[in-house]
């Protein structure tokens, strides 16, 4: 995981948890993989990522300028560093350096209490558009650390995900404004952005169960169970697809009741 994948494909508040320091007979240990796997993904020496520009309607490179909240300026190179634990002996504490990921100062193993758990950081990441500068995003993350592990969460996000990937929400808007569902659509496309697929498909099976009361002529029939409903509409439909309107809606309503998030990703 990368920079770009934190601003393309992570929702607002996900976490996602680096063990970089394990504990061993009240020691910790430096995990070397996962500390590369954390820097690569705060994006320490990442100074571009590609992603959709939604002004230019087109993939581009963005320039990615960088703020460290609760960060320390080195004193030597006046570089911002993470310092993560007390100062040790004579050397100064444990620290990483935000250009290149190094990790310097006092050397691990740590004794167990000298960590700085619980402490949190905040990152600031502007991006700028390699096609036309005044085309900005905005993105803001947390980092805390947790028993050895450092644990990132983004907590804001300018513009939305929704606008960056380019949902297109006026393409049926004239349609579904006639039953209603208009913002259903909305809310199904924000569920299934912000990684909520349950939700996401309670919303759909809302849109098909509209879509259906419509062309019911006797408002009774609307007490009908939907395969009745669908039986007496079908013929409404397209040839192609009348027959397939019954398993349609049994596929939208299965995640309501046996699926969890990640098998209605899949679905």
């Amino acid at each position: 995981m990368t920079l770009q994948n934190l601003f393309n494909d992570v929702s607002l508040y996900a976490k996602e948890e680096f063990k970089v320091f394990e504990l061993k007979d009240e020691h910790y240990q430096l995990n070397e993989n996962e500390l590369e796997r954390f820097t690569n993904y705060i994006g320490i020496g990442t100074s571009k990522i590609i992603t959709y520009c939604h002004k230019c309607k087109k993939e581009f490179p963005f320039d990615a300028d960088v703020e460290y909240i609760d960060f320390v300026s080195d004193i030597h190179t006046r570089i911002p560093v993470m310092v993560f634990t007390r100062n040790v002996g004579s050397a100064f504490g444990g620290r990483i350096n935000t250009k290149t990921g190094e990790l310097y100062g006092a050397l691990p193993p740590y004794y167990k209490d000298d960590l700085y758990n619980g402490q949190i950081w905040y990152i600031e990441y502007s991006l700028h558009c390699t096609n036309n500068n005044e085309h900005k995003y905005f993105m803001v993350i947390s980092v805390e650390l947790n028993d050895g592990k450092f644990v990132v969460r983004k907590i804001g996000q300018n513009p939305s995900m929704l606008t960056v990937k380019g949902y297109d929400f006026d393409k049926y808007k004239s349609i579904l404004q006639k039953i209603k569902a208009y913002d259903d659509y909305k809310k199904a496309d924000l569920s299934y952005a912000d990684h909520f697929y349950v939700g996401a498909y309670a919303y759909l099976r809302r849109i098909f169960e509209k879509v259906v009361n419509k062309y019911l002529e006797d408002k009774n029939d609307k007490k009908l169970h939907m395969d009745e409903k669908i039986d007496k509409i079908k013929d409404k439909f397209d040839p192609r697809i009348k027959d397939l309107l019954k398993n349609l809606y049994s596929i939208l309503s299965v995640s309501i009741h046996e699926l969890d998030e990640e098998e209605s990703k899949e679905y």
